[in-house]
């Protein structure tokens, strides 16, 4: 058992936008797992140009029953090192979910929500609070009362692979971080902070209390300087993000070293783990790509499967957080259990996570089929 599990990170309505092709081309580099702000400009028309600072466009032709957005979507982070054009899609469907690093969290390890919403009166705070609810996620809501919820979205290329959130963000951007203090006052086995501003992950990770903690930073988390990740790092246990993300950290090699365990995920190239063993060694294990029978159906929620498998499998093989240190086995089974998780998770379209049974299963066949 892995104890009582606060989650503090975002819940959001996403709007999940499927299209037909890659969204980069393939030979730029593998598919976008990307997370970043945008604004919006909008405007009439039966197409969304999502456009980064260098200038790569996603012209996304929409269904005729899109509500919006329409018009253009500027990015705060580019996509990709080197401006790529226009690329033109088109989508294939759409769908309102539940979505948010914390919403996932909370549901993958049956742990308590932490996250803010606008007032009682928002629609969209209405919308997120039902699909919580629907879910059966506990749920303890920070409010901010002259803000709407924050939404997400979400462009998912399903089977090619990539997965672009774009998050247009109002109540975790105002929300005092005293606001969090009451919550953070109560002692848990396990505190996850995920995709939070950096000034409240900060106060959320160093708050005493919790046995374990697990930071999942989004690509904001790597580039937000106030304060940066550095300074944080010593209140984290395990930090699992994706390479895009943890190469878009420049002091990365300094924050690597203040961590009890570093996991870098890199969708089909498999995941790493970077930790010292109990003989005060530093070492690396790499894990393969769980294999799969068949091609994704989507990519949104791996990483969350990914790293929730991970917290589970450490806490019940008796992982001590507080020694620094583990030894080659529990991190290799802990890598295997959270790769095997993060291949089922592909097979959904819709908001959910495997059962212990179905990894079970899976880890035993030694693919999912």
């Amino acid at each position: 058992m892995i104890g009582r599990v606060q989650v503090f990170g975002p819940a959001y309505l996403d709007r999940v936008l499927r299209v037909d092709h890659p969204l980069l081309d393939p030979d730029v580099g593998p598919p976008l797992d990307q997370s970043v702000d945008g604004r919006p400009r909008f405007g009439a028309g039966d197409r969304l140009d999502i456009i980064d600072p260098l200038g790569t466009t996603l012209s996304i032709a929409v269904p005729d029953d899109w509500p919006g957005p329409f018009g253009f979507v500027d990015l705060e982070q580019p996509l990709v090192k080197t401006p790529q054009g226009v690329r033109k899609l088109r989508a294939v469907n759409w769908r309102d979910d539940l979505g948010g690093m914390g919403a996932g969290f909370a549901a993958a390890l049956g742990g308590t929500l932490v996250s803010v919403l606008g007032s009682e009166t928002d629609p969209t705070s209405q919308e997120i609070t039902t699909l919580l609810d629907g879910q059966g996620i506990s749920h303890r809501c920070v409010r901010v009362a002259d803000q709407p919820a924050d939404w997400t979205l979400l462009v998912s290329s399903g089977e090619h692979g990539d997965k672009l959130a774009v998050g247009f963000r109002g109540c975790h951007a105002a929300l005092d971080a005293d606001a969090l203090k009451p919550t953070l006052a109560e002692p848990c086995d396990v505190r996850v902070v995920a995709g939070l501003p950096n000034r409240l992950a900060s106060v959320a990770l160093r708050a005493p209390g919790a046995r374990f903690r697990l930071f999942a930073p989004a690509m904001r988390n790597m580039v937000d300087r106030a304060p940066p990740v550095s300074e944080m790092a010593g209140a984290v246990d395990v930090l699992c993000c994706n390479r895009r993300e943890w190469e878009a950290l420049d002091d990365r090699e300094e924050v690597a070293a203040r961590l009890s365990i570093l996991v870098v995920t890199d969708g089909p190239s498999g995941s790493s783990a970077r930790y010292t063993n109990p003989q005060g060694d530093s070492r690396t294990i790499r894990e393969p790509a769980f294999p799969r029978a068949r091609p994704p159906r989507d990519t949104n929620r791996a990483g969350e499967a990914f790293a929730a498998r991970l917290v589970v499998t450490l806490c019940e093989l008796g992982w001590d957080s507080a020694s620094g240190v583990v030894d080659d086995p529990t991190i290799a089974t802990a890598m295997r259990r959270a790769s095997a998780a993060s291949a089922l998770v592909l097979d959904r379209t819709d908001f959910g996570f495997p059962t212990e049974a179905e990894i079970d299963a899976a880890t035993a066949r030694g693919c999912v089929d």
